[in-house]
């Protein structure tokens, strides 16, 4: 027996490293606007599937509600002073 196929047969499924075609594959499907965000919800809360794609959604999400956070919180501070400048002049 090879080390390949050992390798192969002692993993479950659902923990096998994603080859490059399935990141490529996963890629394509986040460049579709709207399905996008929904695919990383159902790969990140599913209750199956590989748990490299399940752990990779669920740190995009971390990531983009980190991101929209400080988004807020920038632009807030910015309106916040635009609306005093004005103010302050007229």
């Amino acid at each position: 027996m090879d080390h390949q196929t050992y390798v192969e047969g002692s993993v479950a499924e659902n923990e096998k490293v994603m080859t490059m075609k399935d990141w490529i594959i996963v890629s394509l499907f986040m460049m579709i606007p709207i399905a996008n965000i929904v695919l990383l919800f159902v790969w990140a809360f599913g209750s199956d599937g590989n748990l490299n794609r399940k752990n990779w959604a669920k740190a995009s999400l971390l990531l983009m509600a980190i991101l929209m956070g400080l988004y807020f919180v920038v632009g807030t501070i910015i309106a916040f002073i635009t609306f005093i400048l004005l103010a302050m002049e007229g």
